[in-house]
């Protein structure tokens, strides 16, 4: 019943403003925000995945990372799914494509867009998490970070991983997601890892030696934010956050779905501040940095005291 009602909200409207491209044989198509630029410097790219049943616009309205790029200076693509939807096993012929399809889509932006190739970023929500995460383990686009919002890691994206994959990750994740809970689920194409094994599976590949637990201020009351930030990781930032009573959605987002079928989406934090700043001070080829539990990165709204608890 909740499949139906979510494909009852999204509709069937087209998306304006859609630019078409063909890859492997077949018409795709996205979405591009970027503000005109200033000089020639190549700027900061975002891909923003929707989640299934989703549409660019639906991401973009989530997300509000169109006005951020407005503000902070960087691009923003959102591509449409086939069916709406991404496969998220990079060993699969249609997954292949999906993959394929994000590297042409970047491809083509840059022809138009003067981009930072050492600053490319995946953000996806739900089954665009799994999608992103499943972009950085196929190897066709060079990701200098990903983030993902109500979201895990696909068994057959783990198991299918080219060796030596390390990109800074970021997981935001509702306690009481029903959708994708924290614990994992099963799908048609197979098994989403809890939040635990996704997080471990990413601090493995990027060599963090154990994880710091901190907490972050909550802008709402009785809500409880728990941050997990790996510790000496040298191949890149690992890092989860932890909003208790969260269901499947945005933080801190206007746009949501009914509370009955998806949970409660809490104002506790901005997951657009939290994601851009986690992803902003990423670039690939850059060195690790030690990390301070205590920074609560985020360059659209820095909380005076980040209330982080050892």
């Amino acid at each position: 019943m909740a499949a139906v009602a979510l494909v009852a909200l999204v509709g069937c409207a087209a998306e304006a403003g859609m630019v078409g491209v063909v890859s492997g044989g077949e018409p795709r198509s996205y979405k591009l925000v970027a503000a005109p630029a200033g000089n020639s410097a190549g700027r900061p790219l975002v891909i923003a995945l929707h989640g299934w049943l989703g549409t660019p616009e639906q991401m973009a309205r989530m997300s509000g990372l169109s006005s951020a790029a407005a503000r902070l200076g960087f691009a923003v693509i959102y591509p449409e799914g086939e069916w709406r939807s991404w496969t998220f096993d990079p060993s699969s012929p249609r997954g292949a494509a999906d993959a394929a399809f994000l590297a042409d889509v970047v491809a083509n932006v840059s022809a138009r867009v003067p981009i930072d190739p050492a600053r490319i970023y995946a953000v996806g929500f739900s089954n665009g998490g799994f999608m992103a995460q499943a972009l950085a383990c196929s190897g066709r686009v060079r990701l200098a970070g990903i983030a993902v919002v109500a979201s895990g890691l696909a068994a057959p994206t783990a198991a299918s991983c080219r060796p030596g994959v390390a990109v800074p990750f970021l997981l935001i994740q509702g306690t009481d997601d029903p959708i994708v809970p924290v614990n994992g689920t099963g799908t048609g194409e197979g098994r989403i890892l809890p939040a635990s094994e996704t997080l471990a599976f990413w601090a493995n590949q990027n060599r963090c030696r154990g994880f710091d637990q901190a907490g972050a201020e909550s802008r709402e009351a009785g809500v409880t934010i728990l941050r997990a930030i790996g510790r000496n990781c040298r191949g890149g930032d690992t890092e989860a956050w932890f909003v208790q009573g969260g269901g499947h959605g945005w933080p801190g987002s206007t746009f949501s779905y009914p509370e009955f079928l998806v949970g409660r989406t809490p104002f506790a934090i901005d997951a657009t501040s939290v994601v851009l700043g986690f992803l902003l001070r990423q670039a690939a080829g850059a060195p690790t940095r030690e990390k301070d539990s205590n920074e609560v990165p985020s360059p659209l709204q820095s909380p005076a005291n980040s209330g982080v608890l050892r």
